[in-house]
């Protein structure tokens, strides 16, 4: 593996973790570039001994001499827009942004392709659970036909914390901003608006499918009490947020949905505590697969994203074919809207 030169966009949590590992790699990778909007306060702290670039103009990174641009800035733009830039200028690209992945995925990947660069996005799905690896090599010959996923390591710290010290939603989440894995405004993650992006990102890997993260049903998980988890144990379960995606090829019709759920209390989900993702992934041949990993914070989602770099670093004239992607899909006429009925009666459903 020869040398490869990494640019690194935002040194927030992600960028950080990144930044360090890649300091302390064991691979012959050399941080030759930053770009952050805070410059003078991070570069203090970060490179004492200056041997990085570092730049808050965007356009330092695309004229510059880096083989890979890791983006971790977050948001759908101008995140989006830089991505597209830099393969562009023929850089591989790695990037944590599930938004930009299920909005722009096909689009970037694609681009990446007919420039004979990669586009990799392991940390954008599953944290350290190397899940989009697992669908689109690991699984590759086999016909994939359900999902079911714990996706956000947040909200799943925060119900397991429930569950086992009988403490509040609200004392709960406290405790995972205190442990840097939940943000100022966890909505996103409550909500389920997070793990359907993912979810949407997997249905184009797993199915073939371009579905909108905004076209499928979610269930908040801001309105579990303690009641629910006392209803859940008397009948042997507990709860957790799970993402679920079931495709009929023969009806090209899609089933998905991400709600907080009950789930046997010995089953994977179950015993998923903490900021752990966990995946069951069922295929007509290969039957269920299952892999979990720690899915929260910049840890574990640096660990993804160094081992997309080794990935590119490998083989770097690879490319890598974009998912065809049904276009006669109709998300609207085949998405099944699941979560019509009350929350009560989806937490009595066992996983």
């Amino acid at each position: 593996m020869s040398v490869v030169r990494v640019a690194l966009l935002g040194l927030g949590t992600v960028g950080s973790a990144v930044g360090t590992r890649l300091l302390n790699s064991p691979y012959p990778f050399v941080l030759t570039q930053v770009f952050d909007r805070s410059v003078a306060r991070k570069r203090e702290a970060f490179d004492p001994h200056g041997k990085i670039v570092w730049t808050s103009r965007i356009d330092d990174v695309l004229h510059g001499d880096a083989d890979i641009v890791v983006e971790a800035i977050g948001g759908v733009e101008p995140a989006a827009e830089w991505i597209r830039q830099a393969l562009l200028h023929g850089k591989s690209v790695v990037t944590a942004n599930k938004q930009v992945v299920a909005r722009h995925g096909a689009e970037l990947w694609a681009l990446a392709a007919r420039q004979g660069r990669q586009f990799r996005f392991e940390a954008a799905v599953g944290g350290a659970m190397p899940i989009v690896r697992a669908i689109s090599e690991g699984l590759a010959g086999d016909h994939i036909t359900r999902l079911v996923a714990i996706l956000n390591g947040t909200t799943n710290a925060v119900l397991s914390r429930m569950d086992a010290g009988g403490v509040t939603l609200p004392q709960a989440l406290e405790e995972a901003r205190a442990k840097g894995f939940a943000e100022a405004d966890p909505s996103a993650d409550l909500d389920g608006d997070d793990a359907r992006a993912k979810l949407a990102i997997l249905c184009a890997l797993a199915f073939g499918i371009r579905v909108g993260a905004d076209d499928i049903p979610a269930q908040t998980a801001a309105t579990v009490t303690q009641a629910d988890f006392e209803h859940a144990r008397a009948g042997g379960t507990t709860v957790r947020q799970l993402a679920r995606a079931e495709y009929d090829r023969s009806r090209a019709a899609l089933t998905a949905w991400v709600a907080p759920v009950a789930v046997a209390r010995d089953s994977v989900f179950g015993r998923a505590t903490g900021a752990t993702n966990a995946a069951v992934i069922t295929g007509e041949h290969a039957g269920d697969i299952v892999i979990s990993g720690a899915g929260a914070g910049g840890g574990p989602t640096a660990v993804a994203i160094i081992s997309d770099i080794a990935a590119i670093a490998r083989d770097r004239a690879a490319v890598v074919p974009p998912p065809r992607l049904t276009s006669e899909f109709s998300v609207r006429k085949h998405v099944t809207r699941g979560l019509s009925h009350s929350f009560t009666s989806i937490l009595a459903e066992a996983v």
